[in-house]
């Protein structure tokens, strides 16, 4: 079910859209010839009122001289049909209380008088056209007082909608309107006429429920006590404003237009937007304020429109400055057009997080502006909160990748435009399965993954891939195909133009030439029979050789053991000598908890051997050098524990020394060199590459298996070994 605000947001989009089409006064809908006077063309058609659609008769005519001419006739059907009148851009310069009366006997809901040179018109010209709903007096030439008079008869009509634009009324009475005052629900278009307008003439049609006052070089707006409120449509483009219009009373901080929905400013130059001005218009859905001047956007700039549902702030970013954080942030906010601003979001005075707060964006526009060097963390900024996005539109932005905070994040995007940059890789939105729209013309895409598309293809309705460097080979067959069986997703049936502009870039000989003229088929693509045995060989041997290598790498440790336990077997040699310790632990200071905790519980208590350990082992008051020899003396092996902390320790470097010493003149079977982490090469001594050079070293690993294969290989090195030990075959 929809919100009551939702339904007026609706209901605000379509007085604007009937607004725009009433201007142009277009027939909608089919319509039907009829035949009438020479002069003319007439049709039966619809026409869009408030209401609804009306069926109506609507007779066109133009070049009328009513100097020479009678007045033309609608066909006779229109007496019991409502008719629209277009008497335009002829030379009616006269209006008299009789002018218009052939028209009485019919139903005249809209007459457009526009462009005849009229400078007089009667009081009483239009008081016998009843039904009238619509008149445009524009692009004449009447003069104000006598244009103020004949509001009197206009006034005696159901008049909704005046326009008196490009008439050149330059000075404004206070009563100018005094004749409409009584008219409900009345629209105003008053573009391009004057310098100087007084508010108070506007203040008299306090019923005004739409006004259009663009282009008339209006520099200030002095409101005063005025307040309109019933206007819900303001239209201020085009003027020279340089400062945004004050809409609060500040006294009572509530609104001069209280039920105001639409509102247009763009195009005047305004160098600021104070919040004050406008935060008090409660009811307002759309702003619009492209074209501006701004310098500075604050933070929480729109935070105080409670019902705010687009805004539009494009081709301003020339003078902007600074942008700071959560500009837009409001969470009722649905649609964003920041396009044409040609920004750099890596500047240090854009910051990226602008649209934070925006929780309920539906649409956002970022049209030409600059992300060529923007990074995925900096796009994860900008729009990794807009997780309701279902629009997305950043064409001509220099992307030179699809950023992956859009397929990972926005997964609700049903649109996404991404047209005129730099992007060569669709894969990406393989898995965003809620897009329907997809436009990326004019990017570098060369060619395309049919299983990229798998999931993308159910749910596309419309996509635009044209102006690509397409690479014609055959893998890209079968998107060939895919536009030959339905090209109304491509739009070639709106547009049938657009199929020239799929074409190929290479191979060199297909340059130029139409995708779609290109005569290819499964069985020209169909690799022969020796290429394919030959791939399938390769394919196997690729397999073999990875799958080997995976268990070989899984299995590492264990290899390593087993080799080692191998090679071990052959060159074990007896020693019957007594030692008084088994091992002699030389190690550094920092390393002391991993030894006591982790080695002398495998070594002493698990496997019985007894270890001497500097600070439990050294005899007090002795010499340290002295009780560095007498342990290696009395050791049968010796373990160095090396890490960078031994490497860069001076005492570690001299009871290296006299280890090494000692292994040279004893064998090389005596030390065991644990290597704890990796050494930086900055702290390896000469000594220290000489002995990693020259003996297997066993290495500590964090996994479990890697540990487990530590302790079997330093068990094996320093068990005690006797004859007929030796004699047996190890197993593994």
């Amino acid at each position: 079910m929809k919100t009551l605000k939702q339904l007026q947001s609706v209901a605000v989009v379509a007085v604007l859209m009937w607004m725009l089409a009433s201007s142009a006064l277009l027939p909608l809908r089919n319509s039907e010839k009829l035949d009438c006077d020479s002069r003319c063309n007439c049709y039966r058609t619809w026409i869009k009122f408030r209401q609804g659609y009306e069926h109506i008769v609507e007779m066109r005519c133009t070049h009328l001289n009513l100097t020479d001419d009678h007045l033309p006739l609608p066909p006779k059907l229109s007496w019991n049909t409502s008719t629209s009148l277009y008497l335009e851009n002829g030379t009616i310069p006269f209006l008299s209380n009789t002018t218009l009366s052939v028209y009485s006997p019919y139903k005249i809901v809209i007459l457009s008088l526009k462009n005849n040179a009229i400078e007089y018109v009667a009081k009483d010209a239009f008081g016998n056209l009843m039904p009238l709903k619509r008149l445009d007096l524009s692009q004449n030439i009447i003069p104000e007082g006598i244009l103020k008079e004949a509001f009197y008869g206009i006034a005696l009509t159901p008049l909704t909608t005046l326009n008196i634009s490009s008439m050149n009324l330059q000075t404004i009475s206070d009563d100018f309107f005094k004749h409409l005052e009584s008219i409900d629900n009345f629209e105003l278009i008053f573009l391009d006429n004057t310098y100087m307008f007084p508010m108070t003439a506007l203040m008299r049609l306090n019923h005004m429920t739409s006004l259009d006052f663009g282009g008339n070089n209006l520099r200030l707006i002095h409101l005063h006590n005025a307040s309109f409120t019933s206007l819900r449509y303001l239209n201020l483009d085009n003027n020279h404003l340089y400062d945004f219009p004050d809409f609060c009373f500040k006294e009572s901080n509530s609104s001069r237009f209280p039920n105001l929905q639409i509102l247009k400013i763009q195009w005047n130059g305004m160098r600021y937007i104070r919040q004050n001005n406008y935060n008090c218009l409660i009811s307002l859905t759309h702003l619009y304020l492209n074209g501006n001047l701004f310098q500075d956007l604050r933070s929480n700039q729109f935070s105080m429109l409670p019902n705010i549902f687009k805004i539009t702030l494009s081709y301003v970013g020339c003078a902007m400055h600074n942008i700071e954080r959560a500009v837009f942030n409001n969470s009722k906010l649905k649609q964003i057009y920041f396009r044409e601003n040609h920004i750099w979001f890596r500047k240090a005075e854009i910051n990226l997080r602008v649209f934070e707060g925006c929780s309920s964006l539906e649409l956002l526009n970022l049209n030409d502006n600059v992300f060529q060097i923007t990074s995925e963390d900096e796009f994860n900024t900008l729009l990794g909160d807009l997780t309701s996005l279902r629009i997305l539109v950043m064409g001509g932005n220099g992307l030179r990748f699809i950023p992956r905070v859009i397929t990972e994040k926005l997964t609700n995007i049903e649109s996404l435009a991404l047209y005129a940059n730099s992007i060569s890789d669709l894969k990406p939105l393989k898995n965003m399965t809620n897009l329907k729209r997809l436009f990326m013309g004019s990017n570098h895409i060369t060619t395309l993954d049919e299983s990229s598309f798998q999931l993308l293809r159910r749910n596309l309705t419309e996509i635009n891939l044209s102006g690509n460097p397409f690479s014609c080979e055959c893998n890209i067959y079968w998107f060939i195909e895919w536009m030959r069986k339905e090209p109304r997703i491509f739009g070639f049936k709106k547009d049938p133009k657009l199929m020239l502009s799929y074409k190929c870039y290479s191979p060199g000989d297909l340059h130029g030439h139409s995708l779609l003229d290109l005569e290819m088929s499964d069985i020209t693509c169909l690799l022969g029979m020796d290429v394919k045995v030959t791939t399938l060989t390769l394919s196997i041997l690729l397999i073999v050789f990875l799958v080997t290598g995976a268990v070989m790498y899984r299995y590492r440790w264990h290899i390593r053991y087993f080799i080692y336990m191998v090679r071990y077997s052959q060159r074990q040699e007896v020693d019957t000598r007594e030692y008084e310790y088994d091992v002699f632990v030389a190690y550094s200071a920092p390393d002391r908890p991993w030894v006591i905790k982790t080695l002398l519980p495998v070594l002493e208590v698990k496997e019985n051997l007894k270890l001497c350990v500097h600070d439990r082992d050294f005899e007090v008051g002795k010499l340290i050098v002295d009780n560095i020899v007498d342990a290696i003396e009395a050791s049968r092996k010796i373990v160095i524990v090396l890490s960078n902390e031994f490497a860069q320790s001076e005492w570690c470097q001299f009871e290296l020394n006299l280890i090494q010493r000692h292994v040279l003149e004893n064998g090389q079977r005596l030390l065991v060199v644990v290597m704890l982490e990796e050494i930086d090469t900055r702290h390896v001594t000469k000594a220290m590459r000489a002995m990693l050079q020259t003996t297997t070293y066993l290495m500590w690993g964090e996994e479990e298996y890697a540990r487990k294969a530590f302790f079997n290989r330093l068990r094996m090195l320093l068990r005690r070994v006797t004859r007929r030990g030796w004699a047996r075959r190890l197993s593994i």
